[in-house]
């Protein structure tokens, strides 16, 4: 079924999709007004200060993006076979 030749107001492609948007990428943009923009910074602003753990994994997500500096890794550990247990292509194996 055709739709009638319309021009997409995002990247002004014609198409004659359902729609007024060309594609996906296109209709996901939707535009904010400064009022919407102001109302969600002060909603962000009082959840990163609020304290809780998503907050708080939130900051520490953001900072390690602005410093991305490695954390520390711990140390691999072995754990010793029994006196019955031998390792062969990487799986353990125990002698009955």
């Amino acid at each position: 079924m055709a739709y009638k030749e319309k021009i997409c107001p995002k990247c002004n492609a014609a198409h004659n999709k359902r729609g007024e948007y060309c594609s996906r990428s296109c209709g996901n943009q939707k535009p904010h007004t400064p009022e919407t923009l102001a109302k969600l910074s002060i909603t962000q602003s009082n959840h990163m200060n609020s304290g809780h753990d998503s907050a708080q994994q939130s900051i520490y997500s953001f900072t390690q993006a602005q410093n991305p500096t490695p954390e520390p890794v711990a140390p691999p550990t072995k754990t010793p076979l029994k006196s019955n247990q031998f390792v062969s292509d990487g799986d353990i194996w125990t002698e009955v």
